[in-house]
């Protein structure tokens, strides 16, 4: 289940929560949470679960940066916007592009050498629906595998030594709008992903799919009935009071939540500690704040 701590006006804007999670399911997590701590790694888009971005390496230093060559270079052959850094798994770069969202495994032993390639086949009517470019902001890591989500809302599981499929699903429709250009994060045994589309009246989520096979595990909207953001109307409170039963219906009017925005696109942070997702939606919808009229606090 996931529970949440915030206010929900329009659509939300900040959301906490809590995964929950299967016993003997922390494999992957702990595998991450170790190759993390190794500075030659860079197994999650932005570094860690704290997204730091930040490298620990030192070889590199103010002294000597100006005396930086290139050794080799490679080139993805895609010319539009390239977002989210490259993953270094073992001697392994895994490098992902914009729409087709192709992704390459890079020998880094062999002057970043090929050792495969997946291109997947798209609808090139989704470019359209798309906002703020065909970008897409990284893969993941875990299990054994690599994680990307296509512009098309499919999600792919790759086994990261030979590009084989091992899993796929469907997590929208861009017929509704609704695209991926999230980064996907692995936690334990769930793989968590966002949904792109708030400029067409998606309604934005965070979705869980099991690591292991694609099997979908929960969805928690950014806007909603209790049981679809998954609220707990009583522990989640605003200035210290519950928020009460179905908070989020209360700003709408109508049924316009159903399409609200909120998309979550970006990157996600977690504490291993405290077991916490941390995420933010992205604007409601429509863009006009006069085609969606809504009441804050009764008003």
């Amino acid at each position: 289940m996931l529970t949440r701590q915030t206010t929900t006006k329009r659509t939300l804007l900040v959301v906490l929560g809590a995964l929950a999670l299967a016993g003997g399911s922390a494999n992957a997590n702990e595998e991450l949470q170790k190759l993390t701590q190794d500075p030659n790694q860079w197994v999650m888009p932005t570094g860690d679960y704290s997204n730091h971005r930040h490298s620990t390496l030192s070889q590199i230093t103010a002294t000597n940066v100006k005396d930086l060559r290139p050794v080799w270079t490679f080139s993805t052959g895609v010319l539009r916007g390239h977002e989210g850094a490259p993953l270094v798994v073992g001697d392994t770069m895994y490098v992902h592009t914009p729409f087709p969202n192709t992704v390459f495994a890079l020998d880094l032993n062999n002057n970043g050498k090929i050792i495969w390639k997946y291109q997947p086949t798209q609808d090139p009517n989704v470019i359209p629906v798309m906002c703020c470019d065909t970008v897409n902001r990284g893969v993941a890591y875990g299990d054994g595998k690599i994680i990307l989500d296509q512009a098309d809302a499919t999600v792919v599981a790759l086994d990261a030594k030979t590009g084989q499929v091992v899993w796929t699903v469907k997590n929208g429709d861009p017929g509704k709008g609704e695209t991926m250009t999230s980064a996907p994060m692995v936690v334990k045994d769930k793989v968590l992903v966002g949904i792109s589309g708030g400029e067409f009246g998606v309604q934005g989520r965070i979705t869980a799919y099991s690591l292991k096979d694609g099997k979908l595990l929960w969805k928690a909207y950014s806007e909603g009935p209790d049981d679809q953001i998954l609220f707990d109307p009583e522990k989640t409170t605003v200035l210290g009071k519950p928020v009460g039963k179905n908070s989020s219906l209360a700003t709408w009017q109508g049924d316009q939540w159903k399409i609200g925005g909120g998309a979550t696109w970006g990157w996600y942070s977690y504490d291993p500690k405290l077991n916490l997702v941390y995420y933010g939606t992205g604007n409601p919808s429509t863009w006009n704040p006069h085609q969606r009229p809504a009441t804050i606090n009764g008003r």
